[in-house]
């Protein structure tokens, strides 16, 4: 599929060009296809059996939080549950159309870098299955395994703080997770692993937003339940985000080897 759709695109060796980023833009819709379909296999599989459960948590404390409320006086202030999909067909289908989105961008970021450190930084040699593995595996620190540190994949019926402060910190950790890799690799002098160990802790250093009590308005053994719950559910995230990222990584460095003309 995509030699027919890349037969008309000129072979070039320069990263900043139209027809190479075009190239790279088709390898990247074609490895998100294939990596979004990877991750939400191991998602239908593990993950959102988990989050079905937590939702039934959910309910409970929204029935807790009512009837405290009503206890109180305070009358009934809840305006539903909003829209959420069906379980079921709809769930599924919402769930891989959002997984192949999001892996169409990532692939789309790992294409360009790779190209970018092939063609720039003289690592023609290390575009292989072997080489992709080791760009997986950056993306997946940068973008799952250093901000989970401080913040958690997050259940539903879970109290967290303010979206916007946890959407900023975790925007900076993986700023800094993915510069501070791509320097360790791309450049050679060896102050880039102090340099690396800086980037990498920062974001820790500065505090992710907590919450003070993330099972607040829950019984006691709700509670419990879901904070077991979380940690299955922080295990089959990051089984999905692993699969994702190794699935994009070597079949990156398989078509930007075949289809970028990196030996130039």
């Amino acid at each position: 599929m995509i030699c027919v759709i890349l037969k008309d695109f000129p072979a070039t060796n320069s990263i900043g060009s139209a027809v190479i980023f075009r190239r790279l833009v088709v390898i990247a819709l074609v490895g998100g296809l294939i990596g979004g379909a990877a991750a939400s296999l191991i998602q239908w599989w593990q993950v959102t059996p988990i989050i079905v459960q937590a939702e039934q948590l959910e309910s409970l404390k929204a029935e807790t939080i009512q009837a405290v409320s009503q206890e109180h006086g305070e009358g009934n202030h809840s305006h539903g549950d909003g829209w959420r999909p069906q379980d079921g067909l709809e769930r599924t289908a919402y769930m891989v159309l959002s997984n192949i989105l999001t892996a169409f961008g990532f692939a789309l970021v790992l294409a360009v870098s790779m190209a970018g450190a092939a063609l720039k930084f003289g690592k023609k040699a290390e575009v292989n299955v072997a080489g992709g593995v080791m760009w997986g595996l950056g993306g997946f620190v940068t973008f799952f395994a250093a901000p989970s540190v401080g913040i958690a994949p997050e259940l539903p019926g879970v109290t967290s703080v303010a979206l916007e402060l946890r959407q900023w910190w975790w925007t900076g950790a993986v700023i800094c997770s993915g510069v501070g890799l791509y320097l360790a690799y791309v450049l050679k002098n060896r102050w880039k692993w102090g340099l690396l160990v800086g980037l990498l802790s920062a974001p820790h250093i500065y505090g992710a937003p907590q919450a003070q009590n993330p099972y607040q308005g829950l019984p006691s053994v709700a509670a419990v339940q879901l904070s077991k719950m979380s940690k299955d559910f922080f295990l089959a995230a990051g089984l999905s985000s692993l699969t994702l990222w190794l699935v994009l990584g070597i079949f990156l460095a398989l078509t930007v080897k075949r289809y970028i003309d990196i030996e130039n």
